[in-house]
């Protein structure tokens, strides 16, 4: 959801108003050119469109794959980072960051032509204004604050109830989660160590209601920093956990990324450097880092493209290029996944039992 203000702000249903999901819309209407004209690519419209999409991109992907009217542009997609948990919001919960657009445009409340005269310059600028402030009571759309909002006819309502809810045949899907999802924005957004005292008080805000059945299960930590096990569980809850509700739902290809980068000084890591954090598989995925990758890194890089370039040729991941060990689909009572670490392999039940306390209390 990267487009921000200009993909996703929405102010309501009447007719001058911006009534949102712009961003999906635009996407809708990429996938229907390309598959219309990938006749003059010389491809097969019928075989070759895999849709794939990482974290708000993810969030895009998951949204077209699980809505009956794009089924036909589409023949298998891949999810990667998605975080389900992060809701969307109601065109009553655009009224907030609406209101501090107009401030900051100088636009009276309500002025819809005021806010379309704007420059996308001075939208940009507010944008980064206003993505500093708290918009909802949703405490996690200050990680994402411009979403889909659910207008009953784009978007149907929260993603892990559409999730839930599938009512048609579902598309082959490869989907997973990095093990340190959460890391960086636990750390960005509480810059300073969380002590025991203040966990309840930083938990309430995270997981609200669904806090004291969290603190039962996960008390605080130690003495002093509380920011690694919220991170934990914030990895659990917004990404892994419910994952694995998608992955079941579908019978996919499952896959946890835990093969840690070392940034070493390209990009400036904070806290994630040597750890496997949100995003960070693109880095081996699109070997961007290739120069300076070591003879470990270069192994996982080429087996996590090999496993992906052969989804997007076949559907199927373990062909027609060689790799290291044949990667089964996730079924009930036996939920193999791919383990990206040196070396690749396979494993089972990821988080099993986290995951199970996370389905009971909810998302």
């Amino acid at each position: 959801m990267q487009l921000g203000i200009l993909g996703f702000l929405a102010t309501g249903t009447g007719p001058s108003d911006l009534k949102g999901n712009y961003g999906i819309l635009d996407q809708r209407l990429a996938i229907a050119w390309i598959k219309s004209n990938i006749h003059a690519f010389g491809g097969n419209p019928n075989k070759v469109i895999t849709l794939f999409g990482q974290s708000a991109g993810a969030q895009s992907t998951a949204l077209h794959y699980v809505t009956n009217e794009m089924q036909s542009f589409f023949q298998a997609a891949i999810i990667e980072s998605c975080p389900i948990t992060i809701p969307f919001r109601t065109y009553a919960e655009y009224v907030t960051p609406t209101v501090l657009l107009a401030e900051k445009l100088n636009c009276t409340i309500g002025d819809i032509a005021c806010f379309r005269a704007s420059s996308y310059k001075d939208i940009a600028a507010a944008q980064a204004i206003i993505n500093t402030m708290s918009t909802s009571s949703q405490f996690l759309q200050f990680f994402e604050p411009w979403v889909p909002v659910i207008d009953s006819l784009i978007v149907r309502g929260q993603l892990i109830e559409i999730i839930s809810n599938i009512s048609f045949p579902c598309k082959p899907l490869i989907i997973g989660t990095m093990t340190e999802e959460a890391l960086s924005y636990i750390y960005d957004a509480f810059l300073q160590p969380i002590p025991p005292s203040q966990y309840s008080l930083v938990g309430t805000k995270l997981f609200g209601s669904k806090f004291p059945e969290v603190v039962k299960r996960y008390p605080a930590q130690g003495l002093y920093d509380q920011r690694p096990l919220l991170s934990r569980l914030a990895t659990q809850w917004v990404f892994a956990c419910p994952t694995r509700i998608f992955a079941r739902k579908v019978a996919a290809y499952s896959y946890v990324f835990g093969y840690p980068l070392d940034t070493r000084g390209l990009i400036n890591a904070g806290v994630c450097n040597g750890r496997a954090c949100h995003g960070y598989e693109l880095v081996y995925l699109f070997q961007a880092f290739w120069v300076n990758f070591t003879n470990a890194d270069r192994y996982v890089s080429r087996t996590l493209a090999t496993y992906w370039t052969n989804y997007a040729k076949s559907k199927n991941p373990n062909r027609p290029a060689n790799v290291p060990l044949k990667w089964p689909k996730l079924t009930s009572g036996c939920e193999d996944y791919l383990y990206f670490q040196d070396p690749v392999r396979i494993e089972k039940n990821y988080l099993k039992n986290e995951c199970d306390f996370w389905d009971t209390i909810g998302y």
